[in-house]
């Protein structure tokens, strides 16, 4: 077994400051706090239990805080869930659980139909003529799990410890995008889109992806100068956003190029790096919507 895990529950104080994100500390945070909460109601409410933890039965050695949160990440980080008669449940698959992530998996674990035992199929939906999905598993394939089709990173990295670049549920900044929220007309957004599209920045392409689905769809609601305002404003949203990061997108490549971050540590400044890299993104397309607003 690993003697230690990447999951944000058990991340120290400087880890999650390196995350230079207070929503997803505030999450860990009260992670941590539960960790914390169940050891001492074990050892208050489990007496047989609290016996044996602090070394009075059978001359055992007394547990820590840290053995406990290791035994519970163990479980935690490997729980898969379905459901067993009806209801939901989450159960750890011994080799299964060690089975790499994917956003498209050549494989479905569950419970079967009469909840009697643990299924794992491969995914025969796709053909390898489809380049969109993913291919039929051959004999030697990497089983490819879906640790969770609707997670984002944040969550990635505070139940499982690690976070995916090319994560699909990610999203801009809220404070980029609200100036221009129902305002910028969709024509605008989607010509910048289709422009960005055959340039081949996939990356802005997403983000003007993520504004669409807050563009306004009714063309004659506004001019080209509303729209150009509303850019502005999201320029200056973006730039705001990128100056509060106490070190910059060029600094956290620069830490990470060192090679001296332990494990946890790396995964946090990848983190802040990628939701930099969105926002120069959607820097990228906003510029392009200068070009194309009619």
């Amino acid at each position: 077994m690993p003697t230690s895990y990447t999951s944000l529950y058990l991340a120290t104080d400087e880890e999650l400051e390196a995350l230079q994100d207070e929503n997803v500390r505030r999450m860990a945070m009260g992670s941590k706090a539960n960790y914390a909460a169940g050891w001492e109601m074990i050892k208050t409410q489990h007496p047989r239990v609290a016996d044996a933890i602090d070394g009075s039965v059978d001359d055992q050695i007394a547990a820590t805080q840290e053995e406990f949160d290791w035994a519970r990440a163990t479980a935690h980080t490997r729980a898969m869930s379905g459901k067993v008669a009806g209801g939901p449940c989450a159960f750890i698959v011994p080799g299964v659980d060690l089975a790499n992530h994917s956003f498209a998996p050549n494989c479905e674990y569950g419970v079967s139909g009469d909840g009697g035992s643990f299924q794992l199929t491969w995914d025969t939906t796709a053909t390898r003529e489809m380049p969109k999905g993913p291919p039929l598993p051959e004999s030697g394939d990497e089983v490819l799990i879906c640790y969770g089709a609707r997670m984002p990173n944040a969550l990635l990295m505070l139940h499982y410890g690690f976070m995916d670049p090319e994560n699909p549920n990610e999203q801009l900044p809220m404070e980029c995008m609200i100036p221009g929220a129902r305002k910028i007309r969709a024509k605008t957004v989607s010509a910048a889109g289709r422009a960005i599209a055959e340039e081949g920045d996939t990356k802005a392409e997403w983000a003007a992806r993520q504004m669409m689905q807050m563009a306004n769809p009714v063309d004659d609601s506004a001019d080209k100068a509303a729209d150009l305002a509303c850019i502005g404003a999201m320029r200056g949203a973006a730039d705001a956003k990128l100056a509060s990061f106490p070190t910059t997108a060029e600094e956290d490549e620069v830490a990470l190029s060192a090679g001296e971050l332990g494990e946890r540590m790396r995964m946090c400044v990848e983190y802040r790096l990628s939701v930099k890299r969105n926002v120069e993104a959607f820097g990228r397309f906003l510029a392009k919507m200068e070009e194309v607003v009619e």
